[in-house]
């Protein structure tokens, strides 16, 4: 059982009963016809007894079994380990009595059939391109963990003289062009880090590198950081990130069936056109980097491109070749996505949905084996409260999603399939991906969902039991008044949710020392050595998850605040304006101003029984109203005008994306149709409020 065995105080008035319905729970219609909370329970608690009954359900016990099983071996997506997996997720769902379907893609996928990395000059030296057994572990003995690689590199042979590029972003290759150095017709050696990897594959392809390798720098997330597995968290000497290395600027999903679901039948793209790289590519621990990084010559690396190596690090002057020969296996392979669904009583058609992917590169005790364990234990969640009689109001969804790892590919193809029924009937989707990796909770998420997300926070223990993962979040930076919400970029699976279906979405999860990211150490031995040794961890997580879900569910309104959200805009448009102060911001302060003043005469006005329905539909539609149709600027991965990666962090957001990226590049008519979309998008948004208002909104 759980260690929560207490309630957090009574903070509610009987003055703020209303407001409280208002902000997340259990509302029903008054007979007045406006908007009454629910009693709580007893003794004025702000939980209700449903609420509590569902917060002392999650057990670290069995979420210890549960993540026992999904590491027991490798599962990569589209191999027999990883359906194995999908049938125990489904299986576990089932008996927590959801709703469960199997649903199967074919998509294109590669795995290496062989990979060979040596320095041919001045010396020669053969990578080992392995992560051996450790005695303290015995899962990383496994023969079926697929060997070190980078997924979507193409097959091929390559010798050449090598280059460091440090993380290889642009403005690294323009210190080298400073230096007198090009990677032109050369290798180029960069470091993990910065960004994501597939921006480094797609710069130093455009800048004519003929092959890349890119290492783990002990600095990053090596001995530099701490002590290195298996005596501590980091990552050891002969630890190999696997990873994709798709460009972000391409379309997301499978790479032969953009736009469409990946289904038989449907018609696919030749491999040579699915903008693919075109140099191989592969990925080195930094035992296998250092004699190649040893023997460089050639000017000194700036200061700040220094690693952690005991050496002098140089970029390159001609002396140190390498040869490449990768051989890799593309096919078409059947992946499988489960979904569970508890059908609403009220708002069927309305969906509050929660994500997390399955497939990993390895065991993936973390990433995402903690967060499926996490979700299995919301599920039994609400499978205790289906056994007394409950019934969600919206419809609770529970996505376990598949080939994450090669680009979320199952979710894209999902979001695909079902992107006119998202639009109208999603009303958020909550995502958990590296559930645990430490005891640091964080979340990220679009401004509408930031009221009720720190509302859950507040009323759900952390693994402590002795405060609240908002109060565990809040000391985490203790120069700030209030949590600060992550933005949403992209690299998990919420990202086609926002970006293709414009629906509102969450990122979270408790983090920690983790330097064994994407290798075959990411294990269940590591996990309960140092991500989460007794499971209270993915216990919090799973409490903080089903809460939110629960309260979205059964409120009668639909909890996003569309004024915070256009606050927010208008903040970081200002933020715009003054950053850039020669760029022509009027009409985008304008839009934002009026969107703004829409929004706080949207929420200034009560709901009713006559409006509920329709004043619903538009809070759950307002995301979609941030998209743009046709894609950011030279951009095939992003509709979101507000929020998407940055082309050049992949990961990270970047708020006004296809404006600042057309600003980077000086590029005057980008400049004038990314503000112009940006400002379409927003007075599109305040006429839907204000048709709302006057009861003269689109249906």
């Amino acid at each position: 059982m759980d260690r929560f065995t207490h309630r957090l105080p009574a903070r509610l008035l009987a003055a703020g009963l209303c407001l409280f319905a208002l902000l997340g729970g259990g509302g029903r219609l008054a007979a007045a016809g406006g908007i009454a909370a629910e009693s709580r329970g007893e003794n004025n608690s702000s939980l209700s007894a449903l609420e509590s009954r569902l917060l002392t359900s999650p057990s670290p016990e069995r979420a210890r079994q549960s993540l026992r099983k999904l590491t027991a071996k490798p599962h990569l997506a589209g191999t027999p380990e990883d359906y194995a997996t999908a049938l125990y997720v489904r299986d576990e769902m089932a008996k927590a009595g959801f709703q469960t379907e199997l649903v199967e893609y074919e998509v294109y996928l590669p795995r290496p059939k062989s990979r060979r990395v040596e320095m041919t000059a001045p010396t020669k030296y053969r990578c080992a391109l392995t992560e051996p057994a450790l005695p303290d572990d015995p899962d990383s003995a496994s023969p079926l963990a697929v060997p070190t690689f980078a997924a979507w590199s193409p097959s091929g042979k390559v010798e050449a003289p090598v280059v460091y590029v440090n993380y290889g972003l642009p403005r690294d290759y323009e210190i080298l062009e400073r230096l007198g150095v090009s990677v032109r017709g050369k290798i180029a050696l960069a470091r993990y880090g910065e960004c994501y990897r597939g921006v480094k594959a797609q710069v130093a392809q455009e800048r004519g590198a003929v092959g890349l390798l890119v290492y783990s720098d002990p600095k990053d997330d090596g001995y530099a950081q701490g002590k290195a597995y298996p005596d501590g968290p980091w990552r050891a000497d002969n630890c190999v990130q696997r990873g994709s290395y798709r460009a972000f600027t391409q379309p997301p999903g499978d790479p032969l069936t953009p736009g469409r679901p990946a289904k038989k039948g449907v018609p696919r793209l030749k491999p040579k056109d699915a903008g693919l790289p075109t140099i191989p590519i592969q990925p080195l621990s930094y035992r296998d980097a250092l004699p190649i990084l040893e023997s460089l010559r050639g000017p000194d690396a700036p200061k700040d491109w220094i690693g952690g190596l005991p050496i002098t690090y140089h970029v390159g002057g001609g002396e140190t070749r390498v040869r490449i020969a990768l051989d890799m296996d593309y096919q078409q392979r059947t992946i499988w996505n489960v979904i569970g669904t508890l059908p609403g009583g009220d708002f069927p058609d309305e969906w509050i949905l929660l994500g997390n992917h399955r497939d990993a590169w390895v065991y993936g005790a973390v990433d995402p084996s903690s967060g499926t364990t996490a979700l299995l234990e919301v599920a039994r969640a609400f499978g205790e409260l289906l056994k007394e009689g409950w019934k969600p109001r919206r419809s609770i969804k529970l996505c376990s999603w598949d080939a994450e790892e090669y680009g979320l590919i199952g979710s894209t193809e999902w979001v695909e399939e079902n992107l006119a029924e998202l639009r109208e009937k999603a009303v958020c989707y909550l995502n958990v991906d590296s559930a645990v990796s430490g005891d640091n909770f964080r979340a990220g998420a679009v401004p509408s969902l930031w009221a009720v997300t720190k509302s859950v926070l507040r009323d759900a223990l952390d693994s402590s039991g002795t405060r609240s993962l908002y109060d565990n979040w809040r000391a985490q930076d203790t120069s700030a008044t209030e949590v600060r919400f992550g933005k949403l970029g992209s690299g998990s699976d919420y990202a086609p949710f926002l970006q293709l279906a414009g629906v509102a979405c969450l990122d979270m999860a408790s983090t920690g020392s983790y330097g064994v990211y994407h290798s075959a150490y990411d294990s269940f031995r590591w996990m309960e050595k140092f991500g989460d040794p007794d499971f209270t961890r993915h216990a919090a997580i799973a409490r903080g998850w089903a809460l939110l879900a629960f309260r979205l569910s059964e409120s009668a309104r639909v909890e996003l605040n569309v004024l915070d959200y256009a606050r927010e805009i208008e903040r970081l448009a200002q933020e715009l304006a003054r950053e850039y102060p020669t760029l022509d911001a009027a009409a985008l302060l304008e839009a934002a101003r009026d969107l703004t003043i829409a929004a706080e005469t949207f929420e200034t006005e009560p709901d009713t029984k006559a409006t509920l329905v329709a004043r619903n539909r538009l809070r759950r539609q307002f995301e979609g109203f941030l998209l743009t149709p046709d894609g950011l600027p030279k951009r095939y991965d992003a509709r979101h005008v507000v929020y998407a990666p940055g082309v050049f962090s992949g990961y990270g957001a970047e708020v006004f994306s296809g404006a600042r990226y057309a600003l980077s590049r000086n590029d005057a008519a980008d400049i004038a149709r990314a503000m112009a979309q940006i400002v379409a998008a927003l007075r599109q948004a305040a006429r839907a409020l204000q048709g709302v208002q006057t009861g003269d909104a689109a249906p």
